[in-house]
């Protein structure tokens, strides 16, 4: 009997110093434009498959680094709906496969923070375009960010991690193109806040070293440095988008004489938004290659559309990019320009693994 209890007692030691695993995903860019690509601004049909997806790979929240609609843009024609309208159908596609906000009762929650389509303001004024995101979206997440961001930066603890989403166009341009940036000051003081954080993740929608799209926190390297270096010691991942297609890369965190003192991954997650098509200037397909010398690609996958998931390990970090390319099929022209047609069949779409990545804190990148 002594004997029973005694091995009882040593399987729950065991089991208790075993570390707890938990997940949670990522998904970004889910607008439409003013063509086939979706409905009332988003992508209605790309919103479902990945929502009901990302929640049957058992992830508890999901980090949502912008450009969930169209928004207040003057070229969608005839006119664009209205932003309350968008948030809508955003938020009704993303219930309708059981992810909404805090507080929505929905059991996986939806964290997520603005992208530039969030805040054009072509038509109407910025007061009324940050008013509809407060409506609909801000007032229902974490009321913890700076003075000036309340429902727009803010962060939150999940088993021990600290979650902080970074709006970068609190202080843009009319044009969201300049004056990109994070509250750098609000960050250090989460970061002390929360000592015994193991893990740092920071979501924000554009990288920190531009791939494509050149409007991005490289515009203030400066300001792009310390950013990466507050988080280093406890991060070895920063979640974006922007660019519509998927871009995992090895980055710099520079020191402040400018070498090269650690290295963290950045990802870039497309979700639903229209692909490159390269009929404009400002169009055109990436080349893939960074500008920047000392980033490092890793993978880069255009014409499919999906989330990452991610698990947690006790230290380690395990990172895949899980996404189709059955959402369009697309022709090439003489000239290059792809020619996309969308299906909005979702139920029909095939899901698979198309990257993976792991480290563990201290960061240490193990493939």
């Amino acid at each position: 009997m002594k004997r029973n209890l005694l091995f009882l007692l040593c399987l729950v030691i065991l089991c208790s110093c075993e570390p707890k695993t938990y997940k949670f995903a990522v998904l970004c860019d889910t607008r439409s434009d003013a063509e086939k690509n979706g409905k009332l601004g988003v992508n209605v049909s790309a919103i479902k498959a990945v929502c009901t997806h990302l929640k049957a790979d058992g992830a508890e929240f999901v980090l949502a680094p912008g450009d969930f609609i169209c928004g207040n843009v003057s070229w969608y024609s005839p006119q664009p709906p209205s932003n309350d309208n968008q948030y809508k159908t955003f938020l009704e596609a993303a219930q309708s496969a059981g992810v909404g906000l805090p507080g929505s009762g929905e059991h996986v929650v939806l964290y997520p923070v603005r992208g530039n389509h969030e805040c054009y303001q072509n038509i109407l004024p910025g007061d009324s375009i940050r008013a509809s995101w407060k409506r609909h979206m801000g007032n229902l997440l974490p009321q913890n960010g700076p003075e000036d961001e309340l429902g727009f930066s803010y962060s939150f603890e999940h088993k021990g991690a600290l979650f902080v989403a970074l709006d970068q166009y609190a202080h843009a341009s009319d044009s969201q193109k300049e004056g990109i940036g994070i509250n750098q000051e609000w960050l250090n003081e989460e970061l002390d806040k929360h000592p015994n954080a193991k893990h740092v993740f920071a979501f924000g929608h554009t990288p920190a070293f531009a791939a494509k799209h050149q409007d991005c926190l490289g515009e203030d390297s400066i300001a792009r440095n310390r950013f990466l270096q507050s988080i280093e010691n406890r991060s070895g991942v920063y979640f974006c988008g922007h660019d519509h297609f998927y871009a995992r890369a090895n980055i710099p965190v520079y020191a402040n004489n400018g070498d090269v003192k650690s290295r963290i991954q950045q990802v870039i997650t497309p979700s639903g938004a229209p692909f490159l098509t390269g009929s404009r200037d400002d169009n055109q397909k990436w080349d893939g290659q960074y500008k920047n010398k000392d980033v490092n690609k890793e993978t880069y996958i255009d014409n499919s559309l999906g989330y990452q998931l991610v698990t947690v390990t006790g230290n380690k970090v395990t990172v895949e990019y899980i996404a189709t390319f059955d959402a369009s099929t697309f022709q090439v022209d003489d000239k290059g320009v792809y020619h996309y047609t969308f299906n909005e069949n979702w139920e029909k779409w095939n899901f698979a693994i198309l990257d993976r990545f792991s480290y563990e804190i201290p960061n240490q990148i193990l493939q």
